[in-house]
């Protein structure tokens, strides 16, 4: 395994001539955000890897305060996904170390149903959508409040959080953000549909929830991190694969418990195939630098 060490300070350029060549030349993304409600402050990245910044390892637990020496139990980690089409070429998207060279197989944002996206896609895509069990317990308060009292729940009395949640149909969003959400099939973000209409209405009582098997489909953590990814927005310059057209929709969360819930984050990866043909044999797993 490489070290912090190893990585050196100059960037590898990608392959120019194939660059150009590319058409739909999405950005790296650049955002990065914590899940840090328990005792593990864990980094998130928008280019299929995490638990460090590109250089330095943050998957750091005990979770301190500010100030106090940090100690992480992973230095990177990253996604890996790959399977043949149906005339048998592989198709690979895999991230490593690249991030702190400059090289990637992910960008941010989903896919057309045609599995294309473009540079604005992937700009405005470049965040995460982050929610606490606080903001959902208000809402919730204030929702079944306004029941009681046989009035209408006051859309600027909604948190923030709730509001810009990528639930699918959520009329809110675009406000929130100035560009709209997909309404290809497949979903974006989970939520508890309230009043069964198929769409993220928060002023009927929808609220945002994690997606695990076996776990019911009304629970929410105390935490919760949405975001989505692809393979398709430029060339893949960390391990030279032909793309997938795969979206990879990701949520993380994490419980703020005194058990050992408390020095644990979960993450749920669903895949979607936007490619006009299907992937077989394919295989998915975490690539891991431990600590």
């Amino acid at each position: 395994m490489l070290s912090a060490f190893d990585l050196g300070s100059e960037p590898i350029a990608p392959d120019k001539e194939k660059a150009l060549a590319y058409k739909q030349n999405c950005a790296r993304g650049i955002k990065q955000t914590d899940l840090d409600v328990n005792n593990v402050k864990a980094r998130l990245l928008l280019g299929g890897d995490f638990g460090w910044d590109g250089r330095q390892a943050r998957y750091v637990v005990p979770n301190l305060g500010p100030g106090e020496p940090e100690v992480s139990s992973i230095f990177a980690g990253g996604i890996w996904l790959g399977g043949v089409d149906p005339t048998g070429n592989l198709k690979l998207a895999a991230q490593e170390y690249g991030f702190g060279f400059g090289k990637e197989d992910f960008w941010p944002g989903p896919l057309t149903e045609n599995g294309a996206t473009d540079s604005e896609t992937c700009e405005n895509w470049d965040r995460f959508f982050t929610v606490t069990s606080e903001d959902i317990d208000l809402h919730l308060m204030q929702y079944w409040n306004s029941q009681k009292e046989n009035t209408t729940y006051n859309i600027a009395d909604i948190p923030k959080a709730i509001k810009e949640w990528p639930g699918l149909g959520n009329e809110f969003f675009f406000e929130q953000f100035g560009f709209h959400l997909p309404t290809v099939p497949q979903g974006l973000a989970s939520f508890w549909d309230h009043n069964e209409d198929g769409i993220y209405t928060p002023q009927y009582g929808d609220y945002p929830v994690f997606s695990m098997r076996g776990c019911g489909s009304y629970r929410y953590a105390d935490q919760m991190t949405f975001w989505i990814i692809n393979d398709a927005g430029n060339i893949h310059t960390q391990t030279g694969g032909d793309a997938i057209q795969m979206e990879v929709q990701a949520q993380s969360f994490a419980f703020a418990t005194d058990d050992p819930l408390n020095d644990m984050t979960f993450t749920h990866y669903k895949m979607v195939n936007r490619a006009p043909e299907s992937i077989n044999d394919t295989y998915f797993g975490l690539w891991l630098d431990p600590d």
